[in-house]
């Protein structure tokens, strides 16, 4: 695994309250879950339409550096 995926998954798990006050709507996929990236956890709520507008913000810088970014890490977390 690369030294960014495990950074992700670590910060998931350790920025959890953060990332969920800032990136998604209260009925939202929740961060938190071990294993798991930032970026696998945008993509569902991205599916799930459930970010908030900084999460919006966030996926859209993320897809113009890598289109659909969000989306595709749900199939390798």
């Amino acid at each position: 695994m690369n030294e960014s995926r495990k950074a992700s998954k670590m910060l998931n798990f350790t920025q959890a309250d953060v990332l969920n006050k800032l990136l998604i709507t209260k009925t939202g996929v929740p961060f938190g879950g071990a294993g798991e990236t930032v970026s696998s956890v945008i993509g569902k709520n991205v599916l799930n339409k459930t970010l908030s507008p900084v999460g919006n913000l966030l996926n859209m810088i993320l897809d113009f550096f890598d289109p659909n970014h969000s989306i595709n890490s749900i199939k390798k977390s």
